[in-house]
């Protein structure tokens, strides 16, 4: 079984955050990410992720791409 460690994870948010926010610079992006609020969020999603993910319940992919992308998302609209 695949596992993605939680630094691999948070390179993944980083990258998708800075990709699809279209409000902050880069380095406002990075800075917020920074926050203990952000790494909680992203902390918590995490292992809420590979929770499931060892359960079967969700497959690697889903966990790779679907989970990153959610709590990408999740980071934005907690910034605004």
């Amino acid at each position: 079984m695949k596992k993605i460690s939680f630094k691999k994870f948070m390179k993944l948010v980083r990258k998708d955050f800075i990709k699809t926010n279209y409000v902050l610079t880069k380095k406002e992006a990075l800075r917020y990410l920074r926050t203990l609020e952000a790494l909680n969020e992203i902390k918590n999603a995490y292992e809420r992720s590979l929770k499931e993910y060892r359960k079967g319940i969700i497959t690697y992919k889903v966990f790779k791409i679907g989970c990153v992308s959610s709590v990408s998302y999740c980071l934005t609209y907690m910034y605004e």
